[in-house]
């Protein structure tokens, strides 16, 4: 437009000089003419001169943009390549792999050239106990967008190890979710070390439990000195730690006869020892025989399988049995006698609670017995004193009555 004007000005003045000095219209068109092209060629070259210099910057910040990416990538794949993190990324509709990093290898023991031979081979690895539940996690982060999972993978080898799973969405211009990229972190050890807090907290639970039952045990046992307190309070502390359907306590009446004090559940009052013999021969029992003779005590998972075992009369349901001694001042007194309908519900620690019980319980039967004699001795013995002092008083009755 600038050049238009600038031709119209010259062509204006070309017309007033030719009528003011007279001078040959068509040798000053033919001037005005290379004066005017002269002009154009000098703007074109400059406009031309301009276009290329931004042509040339524009290049330039192609070029710088391009290395940007290229190095921002590099920084990425580099940064990508020595974390300890799995960094991955899936697409959200088919649910392959896109990318992973070499950590995947270290972490699964898998190569990632697997993942490109099959790109839903990811899932294989996941534990089959755990594998429906986070299949499920990932369809739902394919909507929502958000997934954090803890879940075990396995190995090729067979070991299982865990994993925290973490991933966020990667959305198109219109909102869709088109893929997902996340990382996985190896958290074995810490889980390792979660499940072994856990389990030394319920040993402690347990301990503890344990110690209390037997505080309140040794205590109950001590509080009254009765026979039958004492054997009653042994049964319900025994069903407390040993998950008995019956029991029963035998008592030493001689070398090798045995005689039911007491048992659990109680039987008709009427006939207390319906069921049982009121009395035994261990030589018949060879089980109970060796109970009685060894300081360790014994367990049978299921009787069926134990040529030796002969039910006591009324007790051939029972599929798991132990017997402990009772022993007091190196002395036998006696056994606990328990049992279970059902195989395998005792085992060796049902074993070792039952032999600590036994030892308070030992010592309060002993310490029962001895209350026992020492009331019939003072039974005796004010009796004997009564029957002295009648017969003192019948004495002095009879000096006082004789004749000087």
């Amino acid at each position: 437009m600038s050049l238009f004007c600038l031709a119209l000005a010259i062509l204006v003045v070309t017309l007033v000089a030719t009528r003011l000095h007279s001078i040959d219209l068509s040798s000053m068109l033919l001037g005005i003419a290379l004066a005017t092209f002269c002009v154009v060629l000098f703007f074109l070259s400059r406009s031309l001169l301009l276009l290329r210099e931004q042509q040339q910057q524009t290049a330039s910040a192609l070029d710088t943009t391009e290395a940007s990416l290229l190095e921002s990538e590099e920084r990425f794949r580099q940064m990508a390549d020595n974390i300890q993190e799995i960094f991955w990324m899936i697409d959200a509709e088919t649910k392959e792999t896109l990318y992973v990093n070499p950590a995947y290898e270290t972490i699964t023991g898998r190569a990632r050239a697997s993942l490109r031979e099959d790109p839903l081979s990811y899932q294989e690895i996941i534990h089959p106990d755990d594998r429906v539940q986070v299949l499920l996690k990932l369809e739902e982060a394919t909507r929502t967008g958000d997934f954090d999972e803890r879940f075990r993978i396995v190995s090729p080898s067979g070991e299982a190890r865990w994993v925290w799973v973490r991933g966020f969405p990667v959305r198109d211009g219109k909102g869709r979710i088109r893929r997902l990229v996340g990382t996985a972190l190896d958290i074995t050890v810490q889980k390792r070390a979660e499940e072994e807090v856990a389990r030394n907290l319920s040993l402690a639970e347990s301990a503890w439990s344990e110690a209390d039952a037997m505080r309140k045990a040794t205590l109950a046992l001590t509080q009254d000195l009765r026979m039958d307190n004492v054997l009653d309070t042994l049964l319900q502390s025994l069903l407390e730690l040993v998950p008995y359907e019956s029991a029963q306590i035998l008592l030493v009446e001689s070398d090798s006869r045995l005689f039911l004090a007491r048992q659990a559940p109680r039987s008709d009052e009427s006939t207390p020892t319906a069921g049982y013999p009121l009395t035994l021969d261990a030589a018949s029992f060879p089980l109970i025989q060796r109970v009685l003779v060894s300081p360790n005590g014994i367990f049978l998972p299921d009787t069926r399988q134990e040529p030796e075992w002969h039910a006591l009369k009324g007790s051939s349901q029972l599929r798991s049995w132990l017997g402990v001694p009772l022993t007091a001042s190196h002395q036998i007194l006696g056994l606990l006698s328990l049992g279970h309908s059902a195989p395998a519900r005792f085992t060796q620690e049902h074993l070792r609670l039952a032999k600590t019980l036994a030892i308070p319980a030992a010592a309060a039967i002993q310490n029962a017995r001895l209350y026992e004699c020492a009331k019939i001795y003072g039974s005796e013995l004010e009796k004997r004193t009564s029957d002295l002092q009648e017969i003192q008083s019948a004495l002095q009755r009879f000096q006082s009555g004789r004749p000087s």
